[in-house]
């Protein structure tokens, strides 16, 4: 792909225009190559589908100051995330980072998805420390989020409202803190509520976790985890207890 400064030298050289040369019209891209671009954005509105279709072609500071502008001089609560997510890639990460606490400003996070792998861890835990304060589940950036973090919450959450208050966040919790938190249940209430979090833990934990229930309270303590078990190990297990 050209930079956008030879494309007034490429469409003379074939005697034809900008707009035919890139095989769609854009005045957006006309005067920017014509180095026109702060006037063209001071007289005119962008749109999000006009830059989408011309960002592969600009310089990259140029993405940025016309993504900013976009997105400054409109109301971003009605811009669609998924809308502007094509450009994201194409646009500096603290740029995205403001962008990011705009959204959280205006109140709607619902696509908080769509730009959380573009930002910086930084900004990633500020805002997922504000969003638990709140109460509000940080499922859709919780990917995005440090171990230590989840780590974190998933203590607070644990403590305060049960091993159900995990369910949004256990594919992430770190293996070390599930076991904690597995252990910690099993020796309070035993397995019956361990479910929730018998997929994400560590296979021979969990083995080892059954043999101990068994042992205890026999083979009817694990059945709320049974499908979840090593059906080899509960087969040996079995055959030297029972047979």
């Amino acid at each position: 792909m050209p930079d956008i400064s030879k494309l007034p030298e490429l469409a003379a050289l074939f005697d034809i225009t900008i707009d035919e040369l890139l095989g769609q019209k854009s005045d957006l891209i006309t005067n920017t190559a014509a180095g026109k671009m702060e006037q063209y954005l001071e007289e005119n509105d962008v749109t999000v589908q006009e830059l989408r279709e011309v960002a592969p072609v600009l310089k990259p500071e140029q993405v940025d100051t016309i993504f900013t502008t976009l997105t400054d001089t409109q109301d971003i609560q009605i811009q669609n995330l998924h809308e502007l997510g094509d450009l994201f890639p194409f646009v500096r990460r603290d740029i995205l980072d403001k962008l990011a606490w705009k959204i959280i400003e205006s109140g709607d996070i619902s696509d908080l998805d769509e730009i959380a792998p573009f930002l910086g861890r930084d900004t990633i835990n500020q805002i997922a420390r504000k969003m638990i304060a709140e109460d509000k589940t940080i499922d859709a950036i919780a990917p995005f989020v440090s171990r230590d973090l989840i780590a974190e919450l998933a203590e607070i959450r644990y403590h305060k409202s049960g091993i159900s208050a995990l369910d949004d966040i256990a594919p992430f919790i770190p293996q070390t803190q599930l076991q904690a938190i597995a252990e910690e249940e099993y020796t309070n209430r035993g397995l019956c509520h361990l479910e929730s979090i018998a997929p994400f833990l560590n296979k021979d934990y969990l083995n080892a976790l059954a043999k101990k229930a068994i042992e205890k309270d026999g083979l009817k303590a694990i059945s709320p985890i049974a499908p979840f078990l090593d059906r080899n190990m509960l087969s040996e297990y079995v055959k030297e207890q029972f047979l």
